[in-house]
């Protein structure tokens, strides 16, 4: 696992398109598709401002899809696919494909509509960001056993946030990726970070403990 501290702002964002912008590039070199899990949140819109700016990426084969959604219209304002088209796909990267959940439909369907999407991808990089409850995605802890699988995506609910009802991938999911890269700012996350580098076990309550491997980077600034 590496761990990338940042001094300002403006390091912080330059050394995340950076991270992104070299695994995908790295990734294409062979002339394939490259599939990239997207988190929402406030953390990474003006990382994926600059993303959807990149004249470095070929965007057209890109793959792009939700590692969690609230399970909202689209266009509302709490939505993470609403949030992302009016950021990344502004630029170059309205030219990628696009694997988004349905939150039109029932919550039921629109999760296993998803699941089978998912169940066809091999990520190869998954953006992740962190709460400072411990929360990756939309699995809060203390964790669900349904976040361990089998399925590829489940139904969560929070009461911490005003949006309740949940879409989230699942661990199998996420551990499939050949990269991650999580963005954190501020004291609370970044001390997190460092008290779940010294805490034993405990994926129940540290849910981003379970992706402690050499295929994630951590990007941080406090």
């Amino acid at each position: 696992m590496i761990i990338l501290h940042s001094n300002s702002g403006d390091e912080f964002l330059a050394t995340a398109v950076r991270e992104i912008v070299e695994t995908i590039q790295d990734r294409q070199t062979d002339g394939g598709i490259v599939t990239i899990g997207l988190c929402g949140g406030t953390t990474p819109k003006p990382i994926y401002e600059a993303l959807g700016q990149s004249t470095n990426i070929d965007w057209d084969r890109v793959t792009l899809f939700l590692a969690d959604e609230r399970y909202v219209p689209s266009n509302a304002p709490d939505s993470n696919q609403g949030m992302i088209r009016e950021t990344l796909l502004q630029g170059q990267a309205a030219n990628a494909n696009i694997v988004f959940p349905d939150t039109s439909l029932p919550i039921e369907a629109c999760i296993a509509q998803y699941d089978q999407a998912i169940a066809a991808i091999k990520p190869d990089l998954v953006i992740l960001g962190m709460g400072e409850d411990g929360h990756i995605t939309s699995l809060f802890p203390p964790l669900p056993e349904e976040a361990f699988g089998p399925a590829n995506v489940i139904h969560t609910t929070t009461d911490r946030f005003a949006v309740h009802d949940r879409i989230s991938l699942t661990f199998p999911v996420l551990k499939k990726a050949s990269k991650r890269v999580f963005l954190i700012t501020g004291e609370k996350k970044c001390s997190l970070l460092e008290t779940m580098q010294k805490t034993k076990g405990e994926i129940g309550n540290y849910p981003a403990k379970a992706l402690f491997d050499d295929r994630t980077t951590w990007v941080c600034f406090h």
